[in-house]
């Protein structure tokens, strides 16, 4: 095995355990979401932006790997690691494919969490606007007595906020 092959193995395990951490951290966020917990949302939103900066770190080592690669192999262009892997010998080929095939189950794995707590924070700012919306022009029908007995005129509820968010 090459050192260079021995690398891509390593990289793209790496990037695979990084992206495991980043599953863990959206279901995380779900659960905090659904608790409306602003303080640790914030936490794992700073947590997140730490990983995506490892994700980009990985993708660069692995590109740098594969051009590696390319060139010990005298190979000018590849579409994917799968086209990749079919110029590698087994058992490294089936390893990199296996790798490849993991990876691609939890980015989709990390798309259904993330399109779930997208809908999540939707449904949160909907929420809330529906109430400032309420607070701020409500009207009232009387529900009171006054001197001459006019319960059915409109009243005018103060408005909490001077303006519409």
């Amino acid at each position: 095995m090459s050192k260079s092959i021995e690398q891509l193995i390593l990289a793209l395990s790496k990037e695979y355990e990084i992206y495991k951490g980043y599953l863990e951290l959206a279901k995380k966020k779900r659960d905090v979401i659904v608790e409306g917990n602003i303080k640790e949302l914030e936490k794992i939103t700073n947590d997140e932006q730490s990983i995506v900066v490892s994700m980009g770190k990985i993708d660069e080592i692995r590109t740098a790997i594969i051009g590696n690669i390319l060139f010990e192999q005298k190979i000018d262009w590849v579409e994917n690691i799968t086209e990749l892997a079919s110029s590698i010998k087994d058992p490294e080929r089936t390893e990199i494919l296996s790798l490849k095939d993991k990876l691609g189950s939890i980015l989709k794995k990390i798309k259904e969490v993330n399109d779930l707590n997208t809908k999540l924070l939707e449904q949160s700012l909907e929420y809330i606007e529906f109430n400032v919306n309420l607070l701020t022009n409500a009207e009232v029908k009387g529900n009171t007595y006054g001197s001459k007995a006019d319960e059915n005129e409109l009243k005018h509820r103060p408005n909490i906020f001077d303006a519409k968010v």
